[in-house]
């Protein structure tokens, strides 16, 4: 066994075995799908049935996905909708999104808007009654994750919309990570937006989509109409096809991660490693564990498992590519605990024999850090 890759909520190993089929779907059916030819006709065909197999994975309909560059920019849509349709307002966001919503929400603060945050406890998950506490009758967005990106704690979605709903407020929803992981049906939860990556289900990258319930958003990017006019430029019918069949495979994997993931924690507990799971175990991703380590900095586990070809995260990388300590973690518990915590995220590719590997090497490691001292 070679590389160990255990970073797929970074970005996923790509299903190779479905880029080879769809590039042999459209060998001979090269043109662009705006156009009016028989060619055209073909694969605007295919692109609208990706459309309508990946609005089904949600519960959507068809004409409510909206193809993107990826989960960044079906941010980027929502708040550049806000900073067009109003001159002013609050937008309630949670303290561990994504960069790309916290700056987008900055963007907007420069601009009059009024940006609050909401903490998370030691769990990992927002407060539903300090959010309601925090809604003002010029409350015109909450953007809450569906699941955070370092430790895979699920928010309250549900409840959150029914107080947005309750208010009349716009209510938008990072699910980058949920997404194919979980099932998510966003009829029953009755959000306005939802944003999603190709890249973290093993499909393209720089593809995904924005699912916009009335379709009433200003976009973003303009030019030749495309997409219901709401994201001009030329359609990437690869990346739809890709992704539309990495869909039902990755809802598929659901309960092998589940089974991964619970031995991973078996193993942790028989090697007598002292270690302590980040957030609310039981209502996380069944695909990310973040975890402190007692006698180990996150720096150190790092490169020790990189060097033997084994490869995980944990905070953010600065310009020198040190490792500094979570953000998240830090916001959900404190400095210290940040540097000694890291991330594990399976994937379909994931095996036991790994999951072994991996444990005796942070065994190895705590056994010569504790002998050190």
């Amino acid at each position: 066994m070679n590389n160990i890759y255990l970073d797929y909520a970074a970005t996923s190993i790509k299903h190779f075995d479905i880029f080879k089929d769809v590039i042999n779907e459209l060998e001979n059916i090269y043109a662009n799908p705006s156009s009016s030819h028989s060619l055209g006709r073909k694969n605007n065909i295919l692109l609208k049935n990706a459309r309508k197999n990946i609005a089904k994975s949600l519960n959507a309909i068809e004409d409510e996905i909206i193809f993107t560059s990826g989960g960044t920019e079906a941010n980027n849509m929502v708040f550049n909708h806000i900073e067009n349709s109003f001159s002013s307002g609050e937008i309630i966001i949670s303290n561990i999104e994504h960069p790309s919503i916290i700056n987008c929400a900055e963007k907007l603060e420069s601009k009059g808007f009024k940006i609050i945050k909401l903490n998370v406890d030691s769990s990992g998950i927002i407060n539903i009654n300090e959010l309601e506490k925090k809604i003002t009758t010029n409350t015109i967005l909450i953007s809450v994750m569906y699941a955070n990106n370092e430790t895979g704690i699920i928010q309250p979605i549900k409840e959150i919309s029914t107080i947005a709903k309750k208010y009349n407020i716009l209510i938008h929803s990072d699910i980058v990570q949920a997404y194919c992981k979980i099932p998510i049906n966003l009829k029953e939860l009755n959000i306005d937006f939802a944003s999603v990556s190709a890249h973290k289900i093993g499909a393209t990258n720089n593809f995904g989509f924005l699912y916009t319930k009335s379709r009433n958003i200003k976009p973003l990017i303009i030019g030749g109409g495309q997409e219901q006019g709401l994201r001009s430029g030329t359609s990437d019918i690869f990346g739809a096809l890709v992704l539309s069949k990495c869909v039902d495979k990755t809802l598929n994997n659901i309960e092998y991660l589940k089974n991964i993931k619970n031995y991973f924690l078996e193993k942790l507990i028989e090697s007598n490693i002292e270690f302590e799971i980040n957030g609310n175990l039981e209502k996380s991703l069944p695909n990310i564990l973040n975890i402190y380590f007692k006698n180990i900095e996150s720096q150190r586990l790092i490169t020790y498992l990189d060097i033997n070809d084994i490869y995980i995260s944990g905070g953010s990388a600065c310009s020198s590519g040190i490792i500094i300590g979570s953000k998240i973690i830090t916001a959900m518990y404190d400095k210290n605990r940040a540097k000694n915590s890291v991330r594990f995220s399976i994937g379909f590719n994931t095996t036991k024999e790994m999951i072994d590997i991996v444990i005796n090497n942070i065994k190895k490691l705590e056994d010569k850090l504790l002998e050190r001292r």
